[in-house]
């Protein structure tokens, strides 16, 4: 059985998973990633909130999840070749009165109240110094409150190396994923023996138990950010993973490593089945665009004991 304790939280058989809100969705009623869907998040001083995050050319990050402006917004090219000040002057292309906040906004928002910020990076490139000093610089006022979060590994550990105490936290999905998503840019491209996308030499046939392979492969991809203090994992793997034997979570839990299961959104009953799973296998956080469907669902539906 679940029930709501929290508009932020689900408690299931005495353990609370924090729930998460994706792109800073709380009431639904905004924007993703915008400057009242955060302030929304603030005020109601949820658990945490994930928002996108990429680097300008100069000392701010952008709050966008898409590479090139023209997607969303009145600016053209690419947000790693923008300034803050080419930033600020872009307008939403639906919404000329309003434009996508700067990071150093989000952190003067979140002055004064409890919220954890989930920074999730979406740069691609291999980050210099001068790219990573800007968000270390502009996250200081909340330091402790902030972790950053991608899947590229590469850029994970530049930033353990220029600040240590900074929380990071890896999705190993460009490694090892369940679901195909049909995407031409979609990263594992193969899929291996053992019935996941692993481009891994270790997946090209079948020599071991399924458990026995996943163990070792997720051996291999937390040595890849041993300064992780979380993993994100698509929860369609962290279901199949359990299906298949093995115990991710426990497994992540034994090395103190908290779990993250991304992005469970509620539809309908069967969607309170995934939840309860999740819950039960003792995930810490779940990320959800749908945080008042849960709450209303969850404090009025009993599962089958």
């Amino acid at each position: 059985m679940t029930n709501a304790t929290s508009a932020t939280a689900i408690t299931h058989s005495g353990h609370t998973a924090i729930l998460v809100c994706h792109m800073a969705l709380l009431s639904g009623r905004h924007r993703r990633n915008s400057t009242a869907a955060i302030r929304e998040c603030f005020d109601a001083n949820a658990d945490r909130i994930e928002i996108d995050v990429h680097s300008l050319a100069g000392d701010d990050y952008a709050v966008f999840h898409e590479r090139r402006l023209q997607t969303e917004t009145t600016g053209e090219g690419s947000i790693g070749n923008t300034a803050p000040d080419a930033f600020r002057a872009v307008r939403w292309l639906d919404d000329a009165a309003s434009r996508p906040p700067l990071l150093s906004e989000v952190v003067e928002m979140a002055r004064g109240c409890d919220t954890e910020l989930q920074l999730d990076l979406k740069d691609w490139r291999l980050l210099s110094r001068d790219r990573i000093t800007p968000l270390l610089q502009t996250i200081a006022p909340i330091h402790d409150r902030v972790i950053v979060s991608c899947g590229q590994d590469w850029n994970l550990r530049r930033f353990h190396e220029a600040d240590p105490s900074l929380a990071i936290g890896f999705d190993p999905g460009h490694y090892l994923d369940y679901v195909v998503e049909g995407s031409e840019e979609l990263l594992p491209r193969g899929m291996g023996a053992y019935g996941y996308r692993d481009d891994h030499p270790i997946a090209i046939g079948r020599t071991e138990p399924t458990a026995s392979y996943l163990r070792e492969r997720m051996s291999i991809l937390a040595l890849q950010v041993p300064g992780a203090r979380e993993f994100f994992l698509d929860y369609h793997m962290v279901l199949q993973m359990l299906d298949d034997g093995f115990d991710v979570v426990a497994w992540l839990h034994d090395r103190h490593i908290q779990v993250t299961a991304w992005t469970v959104d509620y539809r309908n009953d069967a969607s309170l089945r995934i939840l309860d799973r999740l819950l039960a296998a003792g995930v810490d956080r779940i990320t959800t665009n749908t945080i008042p469907q849960w709450e209303s669902a969850t404090a009025v539906s009993r599962l089958p004991e």
